[in-house]
């Protein structure tokens, strides 16, 4: 049976994102408990991987259903990887604890490398910084997309390195700072995709986000009667731009385990804390992308793989360019 998914704006509430930030930072970057329930079926961690792009063009977050979090750390694959080399001269993965202490004390990341802009800042100089960034989140989400993450890593990385440099008049550098900048321009991409409703603060009358009209609501969307939340905080009925996209998984075919394994990478899985001969199993589940009327606009061969009980999607066997190829209209 088919298994389905249905379906900062930044400036003066800008602090508001680091700490919404720094609080789910620990369950975005990790396999959780339900991924792993989810992970025991090869048909829902592959529909899982496919909605999150297909919804939101969360390609980022995406990956917790593959082999990266295999060893439930993908926010220390990001760090060890793509950050740590940048805001730690010296650095490298096989650096024992102490040589680890001694290159941290002179990094980036430490009070000396503060101006009095970033002692300073009350997340506004963060929120511009972060603003800056989302045109060239755009540009990397129509020319390299999140199937190349070391590409995506890299290139966004050396890019906030100069513009966060430019606004602060400085080169402190932290993964906070990384987290923080990436994962708000991941949100308002998506937001661009769906559109949002109005939001207020507490007051009822001060707005921390604007209505937006969404790519997919132009693409997809007809006019129906909708409820949003108005300003003095009661439901209001207005017309809008509604449309719902469901992904649906088919059964797994099994691979032949030797002929998948004959592809793999074992220096880019050794990355991951994941070896060859840890798999299992691998398989193909076909997963399609509909519109609610049952238009398919998109169709994904997802390959996984089997550790243990647990599948993972092998994001480099994998092509989500028929998603993205969907999100190119997207504007900063």
């Amino acid at each position: 049976m088919a298994n389905k998914n249905k379906d900062f704006n930044y400036g003066l509430y800008a602090v508001i994102a680091f700490v919404l930030v720094a609080a789910i930072l620990a369950t975005t970057t990790v396999f959780t408990f339900k991924n792993k329930y989810l992970a025991f079926s090869p048909e829902k961690i592959a529909v899982n991987y496919v909605d999150a792009v297909a919804q939101k063009g969360d390609g980022y977050n995406a990956y917790k259903y593959a082999l990266v979090s295999k060893d439930a750390k993908y926010g220390d694959f990001i760090r060890e990887n793509y950050i740590y080399p940048v805001i730690y001269p010296g650095y490298s993965s096989d650096l024992d604890k102490d040589a680890m202490k001694e290159v941290k004390a002179n990094g980036l990341d430490t009070d000396e490398h503060k101006s009095d802009a970033t002692l300073n800042d009350d997340g506004t100089l963060a929120g511009q910084v972060t603003d800056a960034m989302f045109a060239y989140y755009v540009e990397l989400m129509q020319t390299v997309t999140w199937d190349n993450y070391d590409a995506f890593f890299t290139n966004y990385m050396a890019k906030l390195v100069e513009t966060r440099a430019a606004v602060f008049g400085d080169d402190y550098m932290s993964d906070e700072v990384f987290f923080t900048a990436l994962e708000a321009n991941v949100a308002t991409f998506g937001d661009k995709l769906t559109g949002t409703d109005t939001e207020y603060a507490a007051d009822g009358k001060t707005i921390l986000k604007e209505a937006s009209v969404g790519l997919y609501q132009t693409l997809y969307g007809t006019e129906q009667l909708a409820e949003v939340v108005g300003a003095d905080g009661e439901l209001e009925e207005v017309t809008k731009l509604v449309y719902k996209l469901t992904t649906t998984a088919g059964e797994a075919q099994e691979l032949d385990l030797d002929a998948y394994k004959a592809t793999l990478d074992a220096d880019v899985l050794a990355t991951y804390g994941v070896t060859i001969d840890e798999i299992t199993a691998a398989s193909s589940v076909e997963v399609t992308v509909a519109t609610e009327d049952g238009a398919v606009i998109a169709t994904v061969n997802v390959v996984t793989a089997q550790i243990g009980s647990t599948w993972y999607v092998d994001s480099f066997s994998t092509d989500l360019s028929s998603i993205y190829a969907l999100q190119a209209g997207v504007a900063a």
